[in-house]
């Protein structure tokens, strides 16, 4: 299938006083349309940057190397008076957290409606007709007593609710592209669940391509077409969900499904360590039980496998 993202040796850094923190580092992927590519990794591993350098999102003192292409078109490094069609209409976001997203003091109906910037929609019939589609979506997400929610302030919805009044922010524009981040964090086991079935229903309905970014394994195996672990700035492990999941080459990737509740919860030795002071060879060595001696020396290479790519001495050219 044609490609509709592709990412190429992404690269981020920021400046902070007069040195400069590398976080992102040669960071590879494509999204197909219609395709759902899920990142996982442990918070802080640089998932969310991805993100919003994808959106341009990133605060000033952000510098990006690499290459970002969207519908074959380099949007990596243009103006964000030339991006700004992009953002919103064709690649749009359901951002992490309901109660720093959502405005406390605005109806989520207006909230929404905000998210189609598209001036028709502001008075008269097209007015009307933008509301319907709203509360359309809002059906479609299953929430309650859809003509009076549009009218409710966040404060008076659940957790589970917010978080679907964000996704219908996210997809009131219909955009080709959903940049999802962190969509199971901070709610209990029961709206995580909903929040899961709502994303399935949009990948078989809408069949937009996704960016699901998520430290959530189980969330990401009920969604994704595919699966990019990234560890400390870098992806060491992609390909398809299946083969991931239940087949996994790199070891980072291994101790994250280990430490899975549903696979006994055994949890990694050690820490990630700091952007501000990375390891000389493979980043993952200080916490690895399967390193070389090459691992602290130098840094491996992405390997072409079966069906994905991995980052590990293990595997060779």
């Amino acid at each position: 299938m044609e490609n509709l993202l592709e990412v190429k040796n992404l690269n981020v850094s920021f400046l902070m006083g007069k040195r400069k923190i590398h976080i992102l580092k040669d960071v590879s992927f494509n999204i197909e349309k219609n395709e759902v590519l899920a990142v996982i990794g442990e918070t802080g591993c640089g998932k969310s940057v991805t993100g919003s350098a994808i959106l341009h999102l990133l605060p000033e003192n952000a510098e990006v190397g690499g290459s970002i292409k969207y519908n074959g078109i380099d949007i990596t490094n243009i103006h964000e008076n030339e991006f700004r069609p992009y953002r919103g209409t064709e690649i749009a976001a359901v951002p992490q957290s309901p109660s720093t997203s959502l405005d406390p003091l605005m109806k989520v109906g207006k909230q929404v409606s905000e998210c189609v910037t598209d001036k028709k929609y502001k008075y008269g019939e097209h007015k009307k007709q933008l509301k319907e589609s709203i509360i359309n979506i809002f059906s479609k997400l299953k929430l309650p007593r859809i003509n009076e929610i549009y009218d409710d302030y966040p404060c008076e919805l659940s957790g589970g609710m917010n978080q679907r009044i964000l996704i219908s922010m996210g997809i009131v524009t219909k955009p080709k592209l959903l940049i999802v981040d962190e969509p199971t964090k901070a709610i209990d086991w029961a709206l995580r669940k909903e929040v899961i079935e709502v994303f399935q229903d949009l990948k078989k309905e809408r069949r937009c391509a996704m960016l699901f970014i998520t430290h959530d394994i189980a969330a990401a195996k009920c969604v994704a077409d595919r699966i990019a672990v990234m560890y400390c700035g870098q992806i060491v492990e992609i390909g398809y969900t299946n083969d991931v999941l239940n087949n996994p080459k790199h070891p980072y990737t291994k101790g994250l499904i280990a430490s899975m509740p549903s696979r006994g919860f055994h949890v990694m030795e050690g820490y990630m360590p700091s952007f501000a002071d990375l390891p000389i060879g493979c980043r993952f060595e200080p916490r690895c039980s399967e390193k070389t001696d090459n691992c602290s020396k130098y840094e491996p290479q992405m390997i072409n496998i079966k069906n994905g790519y991995v980052k590990c001495f293990r595997f060779k050219l």
